[in-house]
């Protein structure tokens, strides 16, 4: 779920849960001005009794929403562009471009997919580089898909290939 919210408030405080939900304190706003801003997207907002409890929930049930991260494929090597590249163009049928999709300026792979995704990219002859980014974001944000995009944002703590 993406919410975008203007508030302006004195303290924020944000308290990380399980499953991408979090609870947030924000002191010096109107309650019922917050209500209204989250209810007209969509959402339902509760008010929790104390900290810990969901406060805002979304309409559509966690296990058939996609979750997705755009990159920069500067994060890739040459070679693991060259083998994506040539993956996406098998035969939809029966090859790898069935989760693998070119986009024009990179690639669109659904990591669920399969159950090891990983360890296919692996037998396929990617990189480990490029394997640990994909396990890393995986595992940091509950990926289902990722765009590796020539236009997309350079990650810090990635190694970064110039070609």
């Amino acid at each position: 779920m993406k919410l975008s919210l203007t508030v302006e408030a004195d303290s924020i405080n944000v308290l990380a849960l399980n499953r991408g939900r979090i609870a947030v304190d924000m002191g010096g706003i109107e309650l019922s001005q917050l209500v209204d801003a989250v209810n007209s997207n969509g959402c339902t907002l509760r008010i929790a009794d104390e900290p810990g409890t969901v406060s805002v929930e979304s309409p559509v049930p966690f296990r058939i929403r996609l979750s997705g991260l755009c990159c920069s494929t500067a994060h890739i090597t040459h070679e693991d562009n060259s083998l994506l590249y040539a993956l996406s163009h098998e035969d939809p049928e029966y090859g790898n471009a069935e989760w693998i999709h070119y986009t024009g300026s990179g690639y669109l792979i659904r990591l669920d997919a399969w159950t090891f995704p990983i360890l296919r990219l692996k037998r396929l002859g990617l990189s480990s580089a490029c394997r640990r980014l994909l396990l890393i974001l995986m595992r940091r944000y509950q990926l289902g898909i990722i765009h590796l995009d020539a236009f997309g944002e350079l990650l810090p703590g990635f190694e970064i290939f110039d070609w």
